[in-house]
């Protein structure tokens, strides 16, 4: 016999509403940031033997991690102010729009370098995958630092979204704050 499970209490509600808004965005940044390791796998089960790579292939490599990290941290945040007076459910609509839309982007952006190293292990020679051991591992780390939905994340896109006074109710949507 299993006793009566209580009723939900409003804080149990909006748990439930911010997972509802933040898992979407999570399943979607692993499945873009899962790309960069199947590359990777892919590219050295193509060809196994490691052969020491060129110079150049590892500065490409490195040129993209450092144009990556400048393209997240210049736009990866830019999002335009709401207006003030927004009734708060549009606003926190409007906040979930642009805070999923900027995810991607960073998602995508931090997966940069390994597609880059990918590309120069084909194409500059010797042919060596060893350039994407040096990408995989920066490009997770900008991939957990600013593509995944944290509360970090979120207060970075808030910044921008309150710029004006507005207030988002991002933080509150996505269950990282209590209302």
């Amino acid at each position: 016999m299993s006793s009566p499970r209580p009723s939900p209490t409003p804080d149990d509600n909006a748990v439930a509403d911010g997972l509802a808004a933040l898992r979407p965005l999570q399943l979607l940044s692993v499945a873009i940031g899962m790309g960069a390791l199947m590359i990777t796998a892919t590219r050295i089960l193509v060809d196994p033997e490691p052969v020491p790579p060129s110079w150049l292939a590892v500065g490409i490599v490195l040129a993209s991690v450092v144009a990556a990290t400048g393209v997240i941290v210049v736009f990866g945040y830019s999002v335009p102010s709401l207006p003030t007076g927004l009734p708060r459910e549009n606003a926190a609509r409007t906040s979930l729009h642009y805070f999923g839309s900027t995810t991607v982007l960073r998602s995508a952006v931090a997966e940069m370098p390994v597609l880059v190293a990918f590309a120069a292990s084909f194409v500059v020679t010797p042919h060596s995958w060893l350039p994407l051991l040096v990408a995989l591992p920066v490009s997770a780390a900008l991939f957990w630092w600013h593509a995944w939905p944290s509360p970090r994340a979120a207060a970075a896109v808030e910044k921008g979204l309150e710029a004006e006074g507005a207030e988002s109710f991002l933080s509150e949507t996505l269950g990282f704050r209590a209302e």
